[in-house]
């Protein structure tokens, strides 16, 4: 079997150019000039005469296999309707496209295996399939093609485009299928559950080596008919790409949750961290509030401040109007999450998918700094304040404390302190100042009273009398990211009015 005979024969078979690339295992810029590909390929195209011609006026069949989607006209018909959709909404030169196809094309394409096995015998592998996939090949030919017109790049973070195709004999040829099935395979999977014929098992299941050509022609013609239908653009959608801002916050309140406080129902408080960050940020984006995923590396309790640096959190915000967040409107944004009087933001700024890798390494790897003011019974000794000067530190056993397990599971966790320092309050003989530096997930209040020696050894222990925190302030998180970014101060390329790309 020479390319010649090959094309001849798809040919025959009511088979488009570029589908008789793709069976000739045409890759990239092969699509693109087929009278050079055909000539590489050794292939002679037949030039139609000038009766063929006239008969063109009028809309000739489609292709047995692709069922037109390869058409200028079907092109034409997919970028009318994206740039009906209004693209133009999105911040982003950017496109990725995905196709949803019939089954219908993947039944035509087995057929034609079926036609040319009958025609070239063993030339043709029954395990693998003898042309281009038809989705591998539309991202070779169909995606330029939009990019140009569209005047986009491609990139699958970039704009979704989900262009979904139909066709009048689908649900007929489906019904077909399930006959096949019936006939063949056992319609239940390993579980024991009904197994539904998908384009992925359909790929697996229904190749040559699998299922005899005798069994899919009672149902199926092979090789498949010339048909009379083009594909169905049934509808295009558009979705934003998803982005990421993330930046550093400081929690000045001791009444403020980390995210929405609901209990049987009813708020406790009216607002938390979470919401104040999104709803400043969220109208910037084109975006729902509810739609954005909110991640901090660790979290305060309602009464606890975060200080120092702040804490790092990310925003993942999908379907995104823009890309890019200028130093300008990031410095805006700051200033307008600080009116809440509650927090405080900086270092605003887009990042990387890939860099979320580091609000998960910092939830459980990193050092936390804390400040923590206690009381004791009686007036501080020099004694107390030696066994808790411990600058090497010491490790602990945390079996869940009793006020979270209704939200964690009843674990014993070790845990390192890292140091601690202690001095007396220079107002009340009773007041200590600790400072603590300790691995992140230490529940810091259980290790100030031991939490009914629920955490060994406590602070309680060591010093060998009752003690119990008055008030926790989170003062420094080692973690180095997000950067460190001053959006108070304008790059050159904004001062210049060419705005800032993430």
């Amino acid at each position: 079997m020479n390319n010649q005979e090959l094309t001849d024969f798809l040919k025959e078979c009511g088979v488009c150019q570029i589908c008789q690339l793709r069976y000739l295992k045409a890759r990239g810029s092969e699509y693109q000039d087929m009278k050079e590909s055909f000539e590489k390929l050794n292939v002679k195209l037949t030039i139609p005469d000038d009766n063929e011609v006239l008969s063109k006026k009028s809309r000739p069949n489609p292709c047995s296999t692709c069922l037109g989607l390869f058409s200028e006209e079907f092109q034409q018909e997919i970028i009318d309707k994206i740039t009906c959709c209004n693209i133009d909404q999105f911040d982003c030169q950017q496109i990725g496209i995905a196709l949803s196809m019939p089954m219908l094309l993947q039944i035509r394409q087995l057929s034609m295996w079926f036609a040319l096995m009958k025609k070239f015998g063993s030339k043709i592998d029954e395990e693998r399939s003898p042309d281009v996939p038809l989705k591998e090949a539309a991202k070779l030919i169909l995606n330029p093609i939009i990019c140009k017109k569209l005047n986009k790049t491609y990139n699958s973070e970039g704009i979704l485009i989900n262009v979904f195709l139909d066709h009048p004999d689908e649900e007929n040829d489906v019904a077909k299928l399930l006959k096949v099935n019936e006939s063949v395979f056992s319609m239940k999977n390993a579980k024991g559950k009904k197994q539904l014929i998908t384009r992925a098992y359909m790929e697996k299941m229904f190749i040559p080596s699998k299922l005899s050509a005798d069994t899919f022609a009672k149902q199926f013609e092979v090789p498949c008919p010339i048909p009379n239908s083009y594909l169905i653009l049934k509808e295009v959608t558009l979705a934003g790409p998803c982005v990421f801002v993330a930046g550093r916050y400081r929690k000045l309140s001791r009444k403020l949750s980390h995210s929405p406080w609901v209990l049987q129902g009813k708020r406790v408080m009216e607002d938390s961290i979470q919401e104040i960050i999104i709803r400043n940020i969220a109208k910037h984006f084109g975006v729902e509030e509810g739609k954005i995923i909110f991640s901090s590396s660790g979290r305060e309790d309602v009464d606890v401040r975060c200080l120092g640096q702040g804490r790092p959190f990310v925003l993942e915000i999908p379907n995104s109007k823009r890309m890019t967040l200028p130093k300008t409107l990031a410095h805006d944004i700051e200033l307008e999450i600080e009116k809440s009087a509650s927090i405080s933001v900086k270092n605003l700024q887009m990042v990387l998918r890939d860099d979320l890798v580091h609000i998960k390494t910092g939830e459980e790897k990193k050092k936390k700094f804390y400040r923590a003011m206690c009381v004791i019974e009686q007036p501080i000794t020099v004694e107390v304040l030696k066994k808790l000067d411990l600058p090497n530190g010491f490790d602990i056993e945390q079996i869940t404390p009793i006020r979270v397990l209704h939200r964690r599971p009843l674990l014993s966790r070790p845990r390192t302190i890292y140091s601690t320092k202690a001095w007396v309050d220079e107002q009340n003989p009773k007041i200590l100042i600790i400072d603590i530096i300790s691995q992140a997930g230490t529940y810091i209040k259980e290790l100030v009273h031991g939490d009914f020696g629920r955490t060994s050894p406590s602070f309680a222990s060591i010093i060998g009398q009752p003690i119990d925190i008055i008030a926790l302030d989170v003062v420094g998180i080692d973690l180095d990211w997000p950067a460190n970014v001053d959006n108070s101060k304008l790059d050159e390329n904004e001062v210049n009015g060419n705005g800032l790309a993430s």
